[in-house]
């Protein structure tokens, strides 16, 4: 009989080591002291962050997968929402096709409904087989290659300072801040900037003014000359800024590390980064047809869930959709959460929605989950997945309206990694 619960025992964990072992060869638990280290540091974990619980699939009492739940708080169109995550998914390679995965997603998706959770979300393996399950594509990252030389040079960085721990409290200020406007971003807490500051290989720089921290980079030192010590790239994994002048001093600290820093590698979740840029081309000297220089290359990773579509809508009762006004039917076809497979409408007033029990309707649109998930977090627009024939409307009149209620200049952005 298959049980799901929670990890609780030495036990527990050192059988979910092994198996994390076997699943991720790459994150090196082999030997006895690496799993030892694994344990302890999943057990620390679990007892000290009230936000992170591990549970594991269990056949007549034998661990034979597991995985670790997440509870977020996330800005979802300037609204903030309960949103579970899940993490460090692993199968005994004794039950693999044994459907334990799906048990295992099923599991963590009933969870957080019955949590009253309407959305989840994850970094994928791959990301075909999670949108089988409804998940939908989030913002793609993108990795620019700079000289630091091509970086903006203001007059000044006067006010760029290293971040100690000291700073740690100020630090959090500043990103609760950017937080709390910024679509997409989960929630922080002081440990997890304490974690930063304690690795000795992350480095972060701050921009101060008025004893508060408005901007900030983190990043770490690469060697990218495999017979040269001498050569490195910083390579950066957040910038943030709550202003021009935080940007510009942050960017002219960058731009004075050219005589010691071949390439500074951005890590952002922003497709016009290269217009702060005079030469935007990551130095690979390549060539798109016809005449278009590489500039960056894209990867997709984080993808959202809406797992209750009527909770999701209600939870976002406050939010301007753009002014429209529609009687919206809208068809969802979900085969993983049968409660969500279906049809509501949804009444527009000025802008704001609430879902109505009549039958009537000015325009229905058709889709799966996984491309709502998309598009509820503004990640992909309307047009584009009726044009990629991913969506249906049943009158093409109100395209242009239904475009514009799931409309926002900001797609989603996620600094969270778990």
């Amino acid at each position: 009989m298959d049980l799901i619960r929670k990890l609780s025992s030495k036990e527990d964990f050192i059988s979910f080591a092994n198996i994390v072992g076997n699943a991720y060869p790459g994150f090196g638990i082999e030997t006895e002291e690496q799993k030892e280290r694994f344990v302890e540091n999943a057990m620390k974990t679990q007892d000290e962050n009230p936000f992170v619980t591990f549970y594991g699939l269990f056949k007549e009492e034998k661990l034979v997968g597991a995985m670790r739940y997440h509870d977020f708080k996330m800005n979802l169109l300037a609204n903030i929402i309960q949103v579970g995550g899940i993490g460090l998914i692993a199968v005994d390679m004794l039950h693999k096709k044994e459907k334990v995965a799906k048990t295992i997603m099923s599991d963590f998706i009933e969870h957080y409904r019955n949590k009253g959770v309407s959305m989840v979300m994850l970094y994928p393996f791959n990301p075909s087989f999670y949108k089988k399950m409804g998940f939908g594509f989030g913002t793609s990252m993108n990795q620019y290659r700079v000289k630091p030389s091509n970086l903006p040079k203001g007059k000044s960085k006067s006010n760029i300072r290293n971040i100690e721990k000291i700073h740690t409290k100020k630090l959090l200020e500043c990103y609760t801040r950017i937080y709390e406007k910024t679509n997409g971003l989960v929630e922080k807490y002081e440990r997890e900037f304490q974690l930063l500051l304690n690795n000795p290989k992350i480095k972060i720089v701050g921009y101060f003014k008025d004893d508060e921290i408005k901007g900030y980079i983190i990043y770490e030192f690469k060697q990218s000359h495999e017979k040269n010590i001498f050569v490195n790239d910083i390579v950066i994994n957040q910038l943030l800024f709550e202003d021009q002048e935080a940007l510009r001093e942050l960017m002219t600290f960058l731009n004075s590390q050219r005589d010691q820093i071949d390439y500074v590698v951005f890590n952002v979740q922003d497709d016009n980064f290269r217009f702060i840029l005079e030469d935007p081309r990551n130095g690979s000297n390549n060539l798109l047809t016809p005449v278009y220089h590489e500039t960056n290359i894209q990867g997709t990773g984080i993808m959202y869930r809406v797992i209750d579509v009527m909770a999701t809508i209600d939870q976002l009762k406050d939010h301007n959709f753009n002014d429209e006004s529609c009687r919206l039917k809208m068809t969802i076809d979900d085969d993983f959460v049968e409660k969500n497979n279906g049809s509501i409408i949804i009444d527009f007033q000025k802008g704001f929605p609430s879902i109505t029990s009549s039958e009537e309707y000015d325009v229905e649109i058709k889709l799966n989950i996984a491309d709502f998930s998309s598009l509820i977090t503004c990640t992909v627009s309307f047009n584009s997945l009726y044009k990629y024939g991913r969506a249906l409307i049943s009158d093409v009149s109100y395209l242009k309206t239904v475009n514009n209620i799931f409309s926002s200049d900001e797609k989603p952005v996620c600094l969270t990694m778990f």
